[in-house]
């Protein structure tokens, strides 16, 4: 079994490298008939080594953290160890291909407009690895003898695999060692020493194995180890008790509040209009527009009687309740911060009228994204299993609202990109996905500075999943309730920082390194780059990546009740829930539309069409970082129009009510849709013809291989033919040896070489 080498190396930030392993040429070959110049062979020997390297070219890949600095290697790992790996599998569309579909059913524009995918079947259509691709994994897997092989789900692109240490290293190509943290002995991982490599057989196959790389950090170290228990809990630094004199109403960004502030009526008004597009979904599998799922990782819990609580004294409820469904360990432990803080949001805002929570899921979770090793800055939130058990919800619901984010520097490149697949899969199913946009401004987490070895301030930070182009990130506002009304009889708004008195997060925001800045939102982001510019803000950032937040909400001083008492939370953590509700709430109140969906693409085309329906933030700036840190002596400022403090601004909740339908049909009247777009989104439920002979990706990567391997050694035999021609050209008529002899020309062998260098040198 020929391998495709993964070479391990210092980079922070995987990045995949083009790289050549140059073969030897067989012996067969180096014997010739007859006996050729020196320089004769000098020119072609270069030539058939680089046709046959082109047979044995692969792609090295970097293995994000992987150099060992902190890790001394101990004994090898006992071959009878098992191992759990998930392997993730290229789909048969590129990733182009799947943003076009994406856009077709997302961007109002389009004539495809909400007609989204509506059952795992079309998911499997788009993002299931080729049959080829597919044969090739199992007969590899099979012949390894791993001891267990399964889906994670029906689209069968992602695998978890259970083997044994020996398994692992005959089919890896490598040596599995134990590792101990040289500062802390007690910490103890398995990983390869050097590289791995994925058997050439699966060359543009396998996308990604998690569980072979990412050596942890010191940093790391000490939370696998528990040193840091309270940063175990995300919410420990968020909350502060609400003075004694705290009177409900009077202080705080309690419901009330926040429904006065972006005008969300107390009892929902159903508008029935529509604009002529009609969702075609399946009666079984449709997306629930009532149904709104809240992610909770890292061992957070809530209990009832704190949402009881809640909602009978800050959210003033007096009718009986209906708790939201609990999906795994959500109840099982005391309460923590931020599981209290997400229901508590979502219900006081969406169970306000009707007391039934019920259609809010709480999906808990206590496991890692890497099983294999312990808590670390970057193995913490399971988003990929998190994204997958959404996708595959019968019927999935219309929104969903995750409160974690990591910085985008210490998640490996490979994981984020089998994230964003299944955030994409969201998007065409017709899911809502809010994510927080960061606590910690432009400085990034406590943990950034000292894993991804960034100096503080020398480079604006971003969180992910918030920087994925198929997310809404949700920045943080400050509502001052204690300052006058404004003359729209709203209170002040700003960007809230740590340089405001009592504030304990500055929100997040800014421009992604991994990934570039989506086609919706070119438009509205080209004024702030502008004025970045201007200001000396560019050489902060990537300006050519994805920018955010989108929009923004309150994340300051919302009431939380855990284990009875109550307090006062900051963070993104309260923006991203916030606008779950009010997206939840505008789906009910719009049945005859289609749900709302991937909600960038509408948003920016609303920016331009109706922009009544935002409220500009124009005050504050995210230079600072979470409290106890030392400010930028830059950062992102809020502006007029889009800027990345504050995104587009918040929304006017009644507005975007009444006003919606008729903003739809004014961009569908713009004919403003890419044709190349609609083409592509015509092959919806198209499946590739795998039999076509011109379709390469029904021919496995060894045939592939074979006949490429073929077709060189063809080439090499010609050019070997041509050289032989020479040499007996130069045998027949040229005899330098005898230079007397009669009728004999001299052709120079010098004049010779120098043509077919200058040959080589200018064709």
């Amino acid at each position: 079994m020929t391998k495709s080498q993964f070479n391990v190396s210092k980079a922070k930030s995987s990045r995949r490298v083009g790289g050549v392993i140059f073969a030897r040429v067989p012996s067969s070959l180096q014997v010739f008939p007859i006996a050729m110049k020196p320089r004769i062979l000098l020119l072609l020997s270069p030539l058939c080594l680089l046709l046959l390297a082109a047979v044995c070219s692969a792609a090295v890949r970097t293995v994000d953290n992987a150099h060992p600095t902190h890790w001394e290697r101990g004994p090898r790992a006992a071959p009878e160890l098992l191992l759990t790996l998930r392997v993730a599998l290229t789909p048969r569309k590129s990733d182009a291909q799947l943003a076009e579909l994406v856009a077709a059913v997302a961007d109002p524009a389009s004539p495809l407009y909400g007609q989204h995918l509506t059952s795992s079947a079309q998911l499997r259509t788009h993002f299931a690895p080729s049959d080829a691709s597919l044969r090739s994994f199992q007969q590899v897997v099979q012949d390894a003898q791993v001891l267990r092989a399964e889906p994670a789900d029906a689209v069968q692109d992602l695998w978890r695999l259970e083997l044994a240490v020996a398994t692992a290293e005959r089919l890896f190509d490598t040596e599995m060692f134990h590792f101990k943290h040289r500062q802390h002995s007690g910490l103890s991982v398995v990983r390869p020493e050097e590289s791995y490599s994925i058997p050439q057989e699966l060359e543009g196959v396998v996308a990604y194995v998690d569980g072979l790389e990412s050596f942890p950090t010191e940093m790391q170290a000490r939370f696998m180890q528990g040193g840091a228990a309270d940063e175990k809990d995300p919410f420990a630094v968020k909350q502060q008790p609400f003075a004694n004199d705290f009177i409900v109403g009077s202080s705080g960004a309690t419901p009330a509040v926040i429904r006065e502030q972006y005008d969300i009526p107390e009892r929902l008004t159903i508008n029935s209009s529509a604009y002529g597009v009609a969702e075609e979904s399946a009666p079984t599998d449709q997306v629930d527009r009532y149904k709104l799922v809240v992610g909770t990782f890292l061992h957070e819990f809530y209990d009832e009687m704190d949402l009881s609580q809640f909602l009978r004294t800050i959210d003033e409820q007096h009718q009986a309740f209906k708790m939201p469904k609990a999906t795994g360990p959500c109840t099982t432990h005391g309460p923590t911060g931020e599981a209290s803080l997400d229901v508590q949001v979502t219900a006081g805002l969406t169970a306000h009228e009707t007391g039934d929570a019920s259609t809010i899921e709480m999906l808990c979770y206590t496991q890692l994204r890497d099983e294999t090793r312990g808590y670390a800055a970057d193995n913490q939130e399971p988003f990929l299993t998190f994204m997958q058990d959404v996708n595959a919800m019968q019927p999935p619901p219309a929104v969903v609202s995750i409160s974690y984010t990591d910085d985008e520097c210490s998640v490996p490149t490979a994981y984020a990109e089998a994230v964003n697949r299944e955030l994409m899969k969201a998007a065409l199913r017709g899911i809502s996905i809010v994510v927080s946009a960061g606590d910690a401004g432009v400085r990034g987490s406590h943990l950034a500075e000292g894993f991804c070895r960034v100096p503080a301030c020398s480079k604006f930070m971003t969180m992910f999943p918030a920087s994925s182009p198929y997310v809404t990130a949700v920045g943080a506002t400050t509502i001052a309730t204690a300052s006058a009304r404004e003359a729209n009889g709203k209170w002040k708004e700003a960007v809230t920082s740590t340089s405001q008195a009592r504030a304990l997060i500055t929100s997040g925001g800014g421009f992604s390194d991994l990934y570039d800045m989506p086609e919706y939102q070119r438009k509205a982001v080209a004024p702030y780059l502008n004025f970045a510019n201007t200001s000396g803000l560019s050489r902060f950032f990537r300006d050519t990546g994805r920018a955010l937040p989108d929009i923004a909400a309150v994340g300051h001083a919302f009431p939380v009740v855990v284990n009875g008492e109550v307090g006062a939370t900051d963070g993104t953590s309260v923006s991203a829930p916030v606008v779950a509700s009010m997206i939840t709430l505008l789906n009910r109140a719009l049945p005859n539309l289609p749900p709302l969906g991937f909600l960038n693409p509408l948003l920016y085309r609303l920016y331009d069409v109706c922009p009544q329906v935002f409220v500009d933030i124009t005050h504050g700036d995210i230079s600072c970082g979470s409290r106890g840190m030392q400010c930028c002596s830059k950062g992102h400022m809020a502006t007029t129009g889009w800027d990345a403090a504050s995104g587009l601004g918040t929304l006017r909740f009644s507005t975007m009510l009444k006003d919606l339908p008729d903003c739809l049909a004014r961009i569908r009247a713009s004919n403003d849709f890419a044709a190349a777009e609609q083409m592509s989104a015509m092959l919806l439920d198209e499946e590739p013809d795998e039999e076509s002979a011109i379709y390469s990706k029904s021919w496995t990567a060894g045939e592939q291989r074979a006949t490429r391997f073929v077709g060189v050694i063809g080439l090499i035999g010609a050019v070997t033919l041509v050289g032989v021609l020479v040499a007996l050209r130069e045998k027949i008529f040229l005899d330098s040896s005898d230079p007397q002899r009669p009728g004999s020309r001299r052709y120079g062998s010098c004049a010779a070489h120098d043509s077919a260098r200058e040959y080589l040198l200018y064709h």
